[in-house]
């Protein structure tokens, strides 16, 4: 783990305005599947983070040609290599999408298992059933799985349980498939109807994007395209998580209000008022946070991706809060860490109940000390705790946070909180 830390001393309400990017999880399935056509792919309003810059390595160690001008990224040509580098899917969960596109080009991938942050089992046999449907031979090899496809044919497909990742590669893939393929039970997050938005500004034939069936027509061939991603819901509900525990007023563009519904029914209370569009949101609270019940789950219920923010912001209520985690199984890594700082917190499998600080009667108080963030949005989570906290605390896992958050600690410093970005010596 690196020496790097961010310093966060809390205490201050945040107010100001701030813009989040394109959102990573449109981003980097949208850059994937610039290789499924020659001609140029420019995916416009791209972070400035750690899992995009892992992204366009990996294009350009698969043979595309790649560059960066600015928060437009050009990927130029198709892959002429089949083989993701073990590296790549060490560090990086989204080599993933690398199955369907490869596999509708070159007719053959081989992988090592994948990586990401540790927080679950993330089995692949959704994704790989899916790929055996069209007509893929899937060979489970030593180091990880070696597709190969002499043709794609159009299927049915009944996922077992609506998979972002699963449906964003068979999407990829059946756009050159031959024939109608069809996924039931698939997802319908913001993110896939962005890529189907792309998808379809290359020639591709895609309906049913955002419900849980969706049909995809094969092409023979998908052309070049200009497109802009949407806004990250989850870089946006973590500053309004932050905003709702610290207190202030803040607005946000280019976020989606409606991509948050979930989030803000547990956020909004007579102390926190949220409000916006489809390109704006805006923040105004008093800094007290009230007891919650809340469980992830597929969109449009509560994002597993805000569950850490959520518990972290929980432990300064005044009541008593559950949280459920249904999507992953090693999802709490951050209970120990707000525990470390004074948090009661008690999980049973899969639930976590939550004693608020601010209760008229606690006697648990929370102080300022040093954390480890262990995934890239507990990170974000106990970035949030440390700014509600007065006194000083250090973030460890900086490196983590890098892949999702664009300098998190400038976009908090924006709004008037004090974070720090330094070393230990």
């Amino acid at each position: 783990m690196s020496n790097q830390y961010l310093k966060i001393i809390g205490g201050n309400s945040l107010s100001g305005r701030v813009e989040v990017h394109g959102a990573k999880n449109a981003v980097l399935p949208i850059l994937a599947a610039g290789i499924l056509t020659s001609e140029d792919v420019i995916v416009q309003n791209c972070p400035y983070i750690s899992d995009v810059d892992a992204m366009t390595v990996l294009l350009e160690e698969l043979g595309a040609e790649v560059m960066r001008n600015g928060r437009n990224i050009i990927v130029r040509g198709q892959a002429t290599h089949a083989r993701v580098d073990d590296l790549h899917c060490k560090d990086m969960r989204s080599s993933m999408f690398m199955l369907g596109a490869l596999l509708a080009t070159l007719g053959e991938v081989e992988t090592t298992f994948p990586g990401g942050c540790s927080i679950g089992l993330r089995p692949l046999d959704i994704h790989l059933d899916g790929l055996k449907r069209m007509g893929a031979t899937v060979e489970m090899t030593k180091s990880g799985i070696r597709c190969t496809a002499k043709s794609l044919i159009g299927a049915k497909i009944l996922m077992k349980y609506p998979s972002v990742g699963a449906t964003e590669n068979l999407m990829m893939c059946a756009t050159l498939a031959k024939g109608r393929t069809t996924l039931v039970n698939c997802a319908r997050e913001p993110e896939i109807i962005s890529l189907a938005e792309c998808l379809r500004s290359m020639g591709a034939k895609i309906s049913g994007d955002g419900t849980s069936v969706m049909k995809i027509e094969g092409v023979k061939r998908l052309f070049g395209t200009r497109f802009s991603p949407i806004g990250d819901r989850i870089v946006a509900g973590t500053v309004a998580c932050a905003t709702a525990l610290c207190g202030g007023d803040v607005e946000i563009d280019g976020a989606n209000v409606n991509h948050l519904g979930a989030v803000i029914n547990c956020l909004q209370s007579k102390d926190c008022k949220i409000d916006g569009d489809d390109t704006y949101m805006r923040v105004r609270s008093t800094g007290r946070i009230h007891g919650v019940h809340a469980q992830s789950a597929p969109y449009p219920l509560f994002p597993t991706d805000m569950q850490p923010q959520l518990l972290c912001a929980s432990c300064f209520s005044d009541g008593v809060s559950v949280i459920r985690e249904t999507v992953f199984e090693n999802r709490f890594a951050h209970v120990k860490e707000m525990q470390k700082l004074g948090a009661k917190i008690n999980v049973c499998g899969d639930t976590a109940t939550i004693f608020g600080c601010e209760k008229s009667d606690s006697p648990y108080l929370i102080k300022g000390g040093s954390v480890v963030a262990s995934d890239l949005r507990a990170g974000g989570a106990l970035c949030i705790a440390a700014l509600k906290i007065k006194g000083e605390s250090k973030v460890y896992g900086v490196e983590f946070i890098d892949r999702g958050y664009e300098r998190i600690e400038d976009v908090f410093c924006s709004l008037g909180g004090y974070v720090l970005r330094t070393k230990d010596r």
